[in-house]
């Protein structure tokens, strides 16, 4: 810095005069003091906005991430619904009574084999015992003109279902 360009300069000034003069010194930096301080008000408060904009923004993601969630749930419960839905009719072609078809394709869609398993076997003991009562229905009234023997095909096929339900064979 050339000190003696500063305004009101003169070398006879004595060293005190020269420190005074230099506090009083304000560089011309091609910006005024006004100006300077006009445009760093103005970058504060942008800086401010961008804050309570940045938190606009925030919540505007989580109230997005929030509508995203309830989306993917209510796809979850649909898919849910549809599982349900198609096992059951398929456990009712199988034969099941309504209320264990609705139970059973339930615990189907929500992974608890444990009850599968368990009202598969209550199917079976329910076929089981549906098969026997014709069954028994069959030998009490023989068909007319037969004499209640079955011919040989006949009693095979039988054997069949009853070895199925897990029933003895019929006699000869």
């Amino acid at each position: 810095m050339d000190y003696t360009k500063i305004e009101g300069y003169k070398p006879e000034l004595t060293a005190e005069e020269k420190l005074g003069l230099l506090e009083k010194y304000e560089p011309d930096t091609g910006v005024r003091k006004e100006v300077f301080d006009k445009t760093a008000s103005e970058l504060a408060e942008v800086k401010r906005q961008l804050k309570a904009r940045m938190t606009e923004d925030e919540q505007k993601e989580a109230e997005r991430a929030a509508a995203d969630e309830a989306v993917r749930a209510e796809l979850e419960a649909l898919r849910k619904d549809k599982t349900v839905s198609e096992s059951k009719s398929r456990f009712l072609g199988l034969g099941y009574d309504e209320s264990l078809a609705t139970e059973t394709a339930k615990a189907l869609a929500d992974g608890d084999m444990e009850k599968v398993f368990s009202n598969q076997a209550i199917h079976l003991e329910n076929v089981k015992k549906a098969f026997a009562a014709s069954s028994m229905a069959d030998e009490s009234t023989p068909p007319a003109g037969r004499g209640g023997n079955p011919d040989n095909a006949e009693r095979a096929e039988q054997n069949k279902l009853r070895a199925a339900a897990g029933l003895p064979p019929l006699k000869e």
